[in-house]
């Protein structure tokens, strides 16, 4: 699939709505696609707050918690993810305007609670200020997707990794998925993103990728991470 766009970086939120997406954030009005989800709009929130995101210690005692949480000023702190691998990792120490919905999480599983801390369904994350460093710029809303890995040669000779969907659209990975299998047909969870126009990468849209993966796996990719 190709988005017509003269800008190679194409947003997140533009490339969420042509895969199916169907997260939108009020900034981004000037869009086609987000006029058909007005009723959508109104029910989201914004918050701008720093992302504190953990990694995985080894030899700490007990269950840790790998996942991202936002810090506002007003002292409230939401949880976005529990799952190490998420984009929003991306964003740790950094300060970010998110929109989405508060939600309260299963009664049956386990979850971080405590006075001012809540659960935030994320529609779109960004950055308030893109810095050379800076990995991502944009996260728009995951969803499931179906197809398979490919690894191929950049122009520049370098060997990178793509998921083509079961539609044939292709886009680029923008990390590096544990238990990331080439060839085989998998369900994944996938996250629309734009990179940081610092870091060099062939003009096509960019997925962060979750998939399925063993114990071993994870640990190849903390051990990659660190």
């Amino acid at each position: 699939m190709a988005l017509e766009s003269g800008n190679p970086l194409v947003s997140a939120v533009e490339l969420a709505y042509v895969v199916g997406w169907v997260g939108v954030d009020n900034g981004y009005s000037g869009f086609g696609p987000v006029r058909h989800l007005m009723s959508e709009q109104k029910k989201e929130l914004r918050l701008e707050g720093i992302v504190h995101a953990s990694r995985y210690v080894p030899g700490v005692q007990g269950k840790q918690f790998l996942g991202a949480i936002i810090k506002c000023s007003d002292g409230w702190e939401w949880v976005v993810d529990y799952d190490e691998r998420s984009p929003f990792h991306a964003f740790a120490d950094r300060r970010v305007v998110v929109s989405g919905k508060p939600f309260e999480p299963e009664p049956t599983g386990q979850h971080l609670g405590g006075d001012k801390l809540g659960h935030f369904r994320v529609s779109t994350m960004r950055l308030v200020e893109v810095t050379p460093d800076a990995e991502l710029v944009e996260v728009g809303p995951g969803r499931t997707l179906c197809g398979r890995f490919e690894r191929g040669p950049s122009e520049a000779g370098a060997s990178i990794l793509s998921f083509v969907t079961e539609r044939g659209d292709s886009f680029l990975v923008a990390n590096s998925p544990a238990g990331a299998t080439v060839g085989r047909t998998v369900e994944v969870w996938a996250y629309p993103v734009q990179p940081s126009p610092s870091f060099s990468r062939p003009p096509a849209e960019c997925l962060w990728i979750i998939c399925p993966c063993s114990a071993a796996d994870l640990w190849k990719w903390r051990d990659r991470s660190s």
